[in-house]
């Protein structure tokens, strides 16, 4: 297994494949399941994000199914990876990212359903490869549901070793602050100006960065404004995320952010319009749940014991969890993630692929 699971890596990261432009992996990727003897199809969320493919469907066998999840897409720079190959590491060249997140994932699925078959038919599966994951969770928001009929699905897009099993993930709000000052001339008359610069700088200092406690993060990581220096700047715009495990908290801090920000900006009369909106809702899974249990089994069946996280980033998990379908996020092995350092293990692929076919032959 270990050379074909290269060799398809290697296919794979090949195919140029950015977040909006997955058209020619997703092709491939479908021509790869029907080989398998997987009923294939693709929805149509490619025409609602304004990209060239949608998120591909499969499914195979009879009665409850399970979801086998990895999206298609990368981040940038992603475009003529060329894999390296070195004492059972696969890297970027160093240009590029390497996109074993989450072609790690597409792979050990696609390797793991051949496993299975080769010993039995396909048990009930369904598998769903997304797209313009990287982008917001675009193409699982724009999933059509309805055409699925598991409410318990396993996602291979965790950066850990084999055996992390992701069970809460945070709730995102993010902010997006316009404030407005006074403008004038900054050498002839600036004592009738209002900078927006000084009170949005004065506004951000009054937030916290960072870790606001356990559970909890806030960050503002977008700003801009202005035009020429002789001008007291009258508009600027940031930008900033609340992420917490707990969504009250969430909401509660946001609440809390937009009057600081008003109140700070209108004591150096300036004015500020604060707009929040949820990213995505947190989840958190039950060690004792279905889902939890079957992985548990399915690592312990190929001797891997389970090692429960939480994370504070979102994945295509957050998205299924809040559309009814109970899902973790596993460990693939891919380290040094959305960077031009990436890489993973070879052994850490071919354990993703173990895990696949495990998981397709418990209950």
């Amino acid at each position: 297994m270990e050379k074909a699971v290269i060799d398809e890596f290697v296919e794979l990261v090949s195919i140029d494949a950015e977040s909006g432009n997955e058209a020619e992996i997703v092709s491939v990727v479908m021509g790869k399941l029907r080989d398998i003897g997987l009923d294939v199809e693709m929805d149509g969320a490619g025409s609602k994000l304004g990209s060239n493919a949608g998120n591909v469907i499969a499914r195979a066998g009879e009665g409850d199914p399970i979801i086998l999840c990895a999206h298609l897409d990368r981040v940038k720079p992603g475009k003529g990876i060329k894999p390296v190959i070195e004492n059972g590491i696969i890297k970027s060249s160093g240009d590029t990212i390497l996109a074993a997140d989450d072609i790690s994932g597409v792979v050990a699925i696609l390797a793991g359903l051949r496993e299975a078959k080769k010993h039995r038919s396909l048990p009930a599966v369904e598998v769903v490869f997304t797209v313009s994951e990287e982008t917001r969770l675009s193409g699982s928001r724009h999933l059509d549901y309805s055409r699925l009929l598991s409410k318990m699905a396993y996602i291979f897009d965790a950066s850990g070793p084999v055996g992390t099993v992701v069970t809460s993930s945070p709730t995102h709000v993010g902010f997006d602050v316009h404030v407005v000052g006074q403008a004038a001339h900054a050498a002839v008359n600036p004592q009738d100006g209002v900078s927006a610069i000084q009170a949005a700088a004065i506004v951000i200092s009054k937030l916290p960065f960072g870790w606001v406690d356990d559970h909890t993060t806030t960050n503002v990581g977008v700003l801009s404004g202005g035009d020429a220096t002789n001008i007291v700047c009258d508009n600027v715009r940031f930008k900033g995320e609340i992420r917490s495990l707990v969504a009250s908290r969430a909401s509660e801090l946001a609440n809390e952010f937009t009057g600081t920000i008003v109140c700070e900006a209108e004591a150096r009369g300036a004015k500020a319009e604060v707009t929040t909106a949820m990213e995505y809702s947190g989840y958190t899974i039950d060690r004792n749940a279905p889902v939890a249990r079957r992985i548990v089994e399915a690592l312990r069946k190929i001797g891997i014991t389970a090692t429960f996280e939480s994370t504070m980033g979102g994945s295509d998990g957050n998205i299924f969890n809040a559309n009814g379908i109970s899902s973790i996020v596993l460990g693939t092995g891919c380290q040094l993630v959305h960077s031009t350092r990436e890489f993973i293990p070879v052994s850490e692929l071919v354990a993703s692929a173990r895990l696949v076919e495990s998981l397709l032959s418990v209950s």
